[in-house]
């Protein structure tokens, strides 16, 4: 980039943009539809020939970009029910040793290459490739290559009018090659996620183009009634004279310009600061909030530049104001504020497709039950997502993104070598600077990490839900790989916090990270979250922990497990859909599932015990760290979804079926609750929101397992924004392995009810062995004895629906009354399709896995798109611990 003050005359302008003549021809095409792939391995003819004469449509198997070569194969119907017992590891290896064509061609109308530009902008491919555009190669695998580069192709000269036939040989990642995987998540694709993973965009401007604009918000935190806002943007000269344009922006009624003066190829950044512009000070901004904490508002910029009265080129770019802080408190614990007030991150891991395939619906639907479950953040681990979309929908829903490298490229097992052990320990390397730097990187591996970074930051810094960029995940950086990505984000993005790691770790450079990573990853019972002060416990920065596997429903199950492997549960299959290395198997979590809730007679009554298990464990772990907010200022859950039908980490399925974890995590994060501290059983009282409430009564019953009431009191009190509230202690449980039931509510002065939470409780509890700890998880000595459930009084409930349609959506409003004198315990509603019997997904529900106590009558709502059920009204299944199941037509 030249000198600024050397190449450009600036007159400093700041009125509206003047009109000019359009050029409707400029922008960009994403080159998504119309892709064929073949392997090399089976066709003759080479790059030249193949991207200028027509091919064989009978060798080449249609397909859509993004995508990989196994997810091409698989959406082609080459491997059918993939994910049905274990059909992926059938599938034939041998063919993705080699590279592979992917082979497109696009129109161009009027192409005048003197007096235009046409770029190939390729946001990611894996792992190396070879371009070729009408007979000609134009870019070589030696120079591209890497996952996470970002690259821009000159086809000005080679691009004609009419058709354009563009050739990509993509090569298969190698050992030692840093690119995407899901570590011990899931099983390893045989490709190797080898292909186009990201979009290949057509760039068409006139000799003069716009690029990388970013927006750089600052907030007045004090009141928040003032924000600034800089623009940049990169500005080319792509022609051999000197060109004199106008640039100018405009947010929606502010417009700003400068003109300038480029040089022959000049390529130079251009900045609008407030300091120059005035109207780039805004009062009273509408601020881009997380979710519980107000709205997620967004601008729009629209940058143009324009050469003697004609459009050159036009970029528009989406933007929100919001200030990212972090701090570390007095125990040198990590901690983030927005727009100046605290936030505890309630976050759980992201993972995309296995085969890394662009699924927007199924995205949209998955950020929606995100927000729906109260959550206000993802961890992408990684830096996920195919294009842009992932990161919009979350920028529309206020969902706060914690985005960095993968924990496979530090460890040197998954880049191909032997890793040594120490004695006694498996996990554990016995070189330090690998287990705190990761793998001992080359100078050329540190660029390319390097380069990945910056790329990233420049493709992701509008997005206003990106709060922080991590350089390290179970490791950091090493210094002088560090002190690179700390000029890439001086240089690209003053305006958020790098973390050095996800980790425990002391920088030299930047500090303590003030995170931890002790888990545990396998099932722990809920007093372990409160009763911990060492490992995985509610205190400080959990950016990831989680009680381990969550079974989904049955209708889940049967998706991915053949029918003569479906019971008894622990066989071979089921372990194949599991975790991968220590996670391999469900034993730990079965094992307390039997003890604690007596052994199922069938699969359909151990799907169902599942998901009590699945909301006991999940619910404590958030609940604690609100109670123990600002101890507490973050946790991750590991995970939140499945790149593939399976067991473990999900707060949902693959196929987005919610497991009780969904609803027990929904529960636990509302903004205000009430809940119970398991450990010393106290009941608390919170607050996450902006507003400050006064005079809210807690109600507290306590029941034995006949329903009777043994204990009961309510309390009156005001809950300050952003508080916990230590409210009373409930009694001593008494008799041997006796059940209880407590119930809690929370009212405002008024009588509308704010918020409700129900448990479970046993005279006989959990224990852990604290003197046996795994770096994965602690077990139990004792388990807390649930059989009393099984006795229970058997109850039938009322049940009517109300159906309406809303758009798209289907809302479903279920009443449901117990008028008997026995509390109905842990009920599922299930939306059914009418024709297929199947459950409906994606679901909403405000509610499910509820209990009702005696006398009393809940509603709950649900939501669902209407093509999801053959647009015909659905019905609701409805089943109980102690009811029999009833269909609600």
């Amino acid at each position: 980039m030249k000198n600024t003050l050397r190449s450009l005359s600036l007159l400093l302008i700041s009125f509206a943009v003047f009109s000019c003549s359009s050029n409707k021809k400029i922008g960009e095409t994403i080159l998504n539809q119309g892709w064929t792939i073949a392997p090399t391995a089976e066709i003759s003819a080479n790059g030249e020939t193949l991207s200028s004469n027509a091919i064989d449509a009978e060798k080449w198997t249609k397909t859509t970009v993004p995508n990989t070569v196994m997810g091409a194969l698989v959406d082609a119907g080459k491997y059918p029910d993939i994910f049905m017992g274990d059909n992926l590891a059938k599938v034939p290896s041998k063919q993705f040793e080699s590279s592979w064509w992917f082979r497109n061609s696009f129109n161009l109308e009027d192409f005048d290459n003197k007096t235009e530009h046409l770029r190939l902008l390729i946001d990611g491919i894996n792992y190396r490739a070879n371009f070729w555009l009408n007979g000609k190669e134009i870019a070589h695998k030696d120079s591209l290559f890497g996952a996470f580069r970002q690259f821009e192709l000159d086809i000005s000269g080679q691009a004609k009018s009419g058709e354009n036939i563009l050739l990509v040989e993509i090569f298969p990642p190698q050992v030692r090659d840093f690119y995407m995987g899901f570590v011990d998540w899931a099983p390893t694709p045989p490709d190797h996620y080898m292909g186009i993973f990201r979009e290949i965009r057509l760039k068409r401007s006139g000799k003069v183009s716009i690029d990388a604009s970013f927006v750089a918000p600052d907030v007045n935190t004090s009141d928040l009634s003032k924000a600034s806002v800089t623009i940049s943007t990169e500005v080319s000269n792509h022609s051999d004279e000197i060109k004199n344009v106008a640039l100018s922006g405009t947010i929606e009624n502010i417009s700003f310009k400068k003109v300038l003066t480029l040089q022959p190829h000049e390529k130079t950044e251009i900045k609008f600061s407030p300091e120059e512009f005035e109207q780039l000070n805004i009062s009273n901004p509408r601020l881009w909030w997380p979710n519980g904490l107000g709205e997620a508002n967004m601008y729009a910029l629209e940058m143009q530049l324009v050469d003697n009265g004609v459009t050159q080129d036009v970029q528009n770019t989406k933007f929100g104001i919001r200030k990212i802080e972090t701090y570390l408190n007095a125990k040198n614990v990590r901690g983030y504020k927005v727009n100046g007030r605290e936030v505890l991150i309630k976050s759980g891991g992201w993972v995309d497709d296995l085969f890394l395939r662009y699924m927007p619906e199924k995205d949209a639907a998955q950020i929606r039950y995100v927000k729906e479950m109260n959550l206000n953040s993802l961890r992408f681990e990684g830096v996920w997502g195919n294009n842009q979309h992932i990161y919009d929908l979350c920028d529309e829903n206020g969902i706060l993104l914690m985005v960095g490298w993968s924990c496979q490229w530090e460890w040197p097992d998954y880049l191909g070598e032997v890793l040594e052990k120490s004695e006694g320990d498996e996990n554990l390397p016995i070189n330090e600077d690998v287990a705190k730097y990761g793998v001992k990187l080359s100078p050329d591996e540190e660029t390319l990490l390097s380069d990945y970074f910056r790329d990233q930051v420049k493709w992701l810094r509008n997005h206003p839900s990106i709060f922080t960029w991590a350089g390290g995940s179970d490791a950091m950086p090493a210094p002088s790989l560090e002190k690179r990505y700390l000029q890439t984000l001086e240089q690209y993005d003053p305006t958020r916090p790098f973390l050095v790691s996800a980790g425990d770790f002391d920088s030299n450079i930047t500090g303590k990270s003030g995170m931890k990573m002790n888990g545990p990853y396998e099932y722990v019972p809920p007093i372990y979250w409160y009763e911990d002060k060492e490992l995985g416990g509610a205190y400080g920065f959990n950016s990831e922990v989680g009680p381990g596997p969550q079974i989904p429903p049955i209708d889940a199950i049967k998706k991915m497990i053949p029918a003569d492997k479906l019971w008894p549960a622990e066989n071979e299959i089921w372990n194949f859909h599991s975790g991968r290395k220590d996670f391999n198997t469900m034993g730990v979590y079965l094992k307390a599932l039997y003890a604690k809730l007596g052994e199922p007679k069938d699969l359909e009554d151990l799907a169902f015990k599942a998901q009590i298990m699945n909301y006991e464990a999940i619910r404590p772990m958030f609940e604690s760290h609100v109670m123990n907010r600002p101890t507490s200022t973050g946790v991750v859950q590991w995970m939140l979804n499945s790149p593939w039908p399976e067991f473990y980490w999900q707060l949902y399925d693959y196929y987005l079926m919610p497991t009780g974890a969904y609803y027990g995590t929904k529960k636990a994060a509302k903004p205000v609750s009430v809940m119970y501290n398991y450990f010393d059983q106290t009941i608390h009282l919170s607050n996450d929101t902006q507003l400050n409430l006064k005079n809210v009564t807690a109600n507290v019953t306590l029941f034995d397992s006949n329903s009777k009431v043994v204990f009961e009191k309510t309390i009156t009190a005001d809950l300050a924004t952003n508080s916990t509230l230590n409210a009373l202690k409930i009694p001593e449980l008494e008799g041997e392995n006796q059940v209880y039931f407590l119930d809690l509510k929370l009212e405002k002065a008024s009588g509308e009810l704010i918020a409700d939470n129900f448990y479970w409780l046993a005279t006989k509890g959990d224990q852990m062995d604290w003197n046996q700890r795994y770096w994965f998880y602690t077990p139990q000595k004792e388990y807390a004895d649930f059989s009393a459930l099984n006795n229970l009084t058997k109850t039938e409930i009322e049940a009517s629906k109300e159906t309406s349609i809303i758009g798209d959506e289907y809302e479903v409003t279920l009443k449901l009354t117990n008028p008997s004198d026995d509390i109905a315990f842990f009920i599922e509603a299930e939306l059914i399709n009418a024709d297929s019997q199947r459950a409906v997904t994606p679901v909403f529900w405000s509610d499910n896995y509820i209990s009702i106590l005696p006398n009393e009558t809940k509603t709950i709502t649900v939501k669902c798109y209407k093509k999801d059920t053959g647009d015909k009204e659905p019905k609701v299944k409805i089943k109980g611990y102690n009811l029999e199941n009833i269909i609600v037509r």
